[in-house]
């Protein structure tokens, strides 16, 4: 390559000549202020900070995108360069989205490159775009059909029209990756002589141990269900998430590892202590299987299910006595996975109790929207009290509520107005108010 002799503040370099004058300065120790320049890109000076005046031009010029020519002069600093500068800065400090991360990968809880993988699909390689997906979460076909799509929510395509259907896009590549007859896997790391234990076979212990395996590590994973996926199998509906999928997707995780041990108990089958004996490393991937209770009167009656039971009922085929009137309280998506499945089995009159409005539902739009479309009923701002039976449910009393001051959560705090008990006749109740991780298992560790 023809080197050339230039001048920088009046100091001569050498530097190869038709390099960037950016690059050239920066191998020679002179400092240009730049943000987005990245030498395995074609520069194209968004962030505007490496303005720089050369002889002979009539304007400042962005150095990343100037060739170094022989006999070049180049002032760096001058009053309408620093000036240039601060403007530039001011707009990338007002309004600076597009010249860091996209706010749809920083809204990502997996960080995905969504840019990446969409620009793959919209070059119609599938393989590709799976692949950067992979890089970050192994599941895309699941993850694009039951995701609540923060990244949506952020997506800068809203400012013109509507955002982009992200997770339609994600289930594209990810189906079109399974549909191969061989799908092109990652390349697995030389073998590092490492043992992991990954206990729970959920989203949590499923991601650990591809990670694990990839990186050359032996892989146990345990789980105490007969089947791999925890709260994707039980807790997500076939509706939502076809099992036969499910276990395809899984099946691409669980070839990369030494074994798995299905119907493994902690604190039952194995301890912690025994598994740090074996393994060089453990990882706990118990998720929160324990679900949340209202703590009212008779809850304990026949009749009466949480959420995540109902639907593990369910997905296991174990006989429901539904009755026609099921009543399903909270505002989640679990909720409406309750309520909707209700309607599957059978179930006439299906409502949902819900102490808010319908604004501060947690629960994907969608997914109300579809429940409203089967028949579920809504009843906003009323809050269970209590449950009436002998043996089996037969009634909830209830009372309504009113909107105050925001709680923790950002949302308007309910209030129970005085005197508004009323009374709703049931067969079945499912309380579907949350999760958490089962205290007792950590106290056993």
């Amino acid at each position: 390559m023809k080197k050339v002799t230039i001048k920088i503040n009046g100091q001569s370099i050498v530097a190869t000549e038709d390099s960037n004058l950016l690059e050239a300065a920066t191998i020679q120790g002179i400092h240009i202020p730049h943000l987005c320049y990245d030498p395995r890109l074609k520069p194209f000076g968004a962030c505007r900070l490496c303005f720089v005046e050369v002889q002979g031009i009539a304007r400042a010029v962005p150095a990343c995108s100037v060739k170094v020519k022989e006999g070049m002069e180049v002032q760096t600093e001058s009053d309408t360069i620093r000036g240039l500068r601060k403007t530039a800065l001011e707009l990338i400090m007002a309004e600076h989205c597009g010249d860091c991360l996209a706010p749809c990968q920083q809204a990502c809880p997996a960080e995905v490159d969504i840019q990446g993988f969409v620009a793959h699909v919209n070059n119609g390689d599938m393989d590709q775009a799976a692949a950067l997906i992979r890089e970050k979460m192994p599941l895309p076909s699941i993850c694009g059909r039951v995701c609540p799509r923060f990244c949506e929510q952020k997506c800068r395509r809203s400012l013109v029209d509507e955002p982009l259907d992200i997770c339609g896009l994600k289930r594209l590549a990810g189906d079109s990756w399974l549909n191969h007859a061989d799908p092109p896997t990652p390349q697995v790391a030389q073998e590092s002589g490492h043992s992991v234990a990954v206990v729970g076979g959920g989203p949590a212990g499923l991601t650990a141990a591809y990670y694990l395996a990839l990186a050359g590590h032996q892989v146990t994973l345990y789980d105490a269900g007969p089947e791999l996926g925890g709260m994707l199998r039980y807790g997500i509906p076939e509706y939502r998430l076809p099992k036969a999928l499910l276990d395809k997707e899984i099946s691409h995780i669980t070839t990369l590892c030494k074994e798995v041990r299905l119907r493994q108990h902690l604190g039952e089958d194995f301890t912690l202590d025994q598994l740090q004996t074996q393994y060089d490393a453990v990882f706990l991937g118990i998720g929160c299987q324990q679900a949340q209770e209202l703590g009212i009167e008779n809850q304990d009656l026949r009749g009466i299910y949480t959420g995540i039971d109902f639907l593990r009922k369910t997905v296991l085929q174990t006989p429901i006595p539904l009755g026609n009137k099921v009543a399903v309280i909270g505002g989640g998506n679990t909720a409406m996975d309750a309520a909707r499945t209700a309607i599957r089995l059978g179930a006439s009159d299906v409502m949902v109790l819900y102490r808010r409005s319908r604004e501060e539902m947690p629960a994907e739009p969608i997914e109300i929207e579809e429940a409203m479309e089967e028949g579920v009923h809504f009843h906003f701002l009323t809050n269970p009290t209590a449950f009436h039976g002998e043996n089996q449910v037969e009634a909830i009393t209830c009372a309504k509520m009113e909107l105050g001051p925001p709680d923790d959560s950002g949302r308007r705090r309910p209030v129970a107005i005085e005197g508004s008990e009323f009374t709703l006749s049931v067969d079945t109740v499912i309380m579907a108010i949350g999760q958490k991780v089962d205290s007792e298992l950590l106290s056993s560790l």
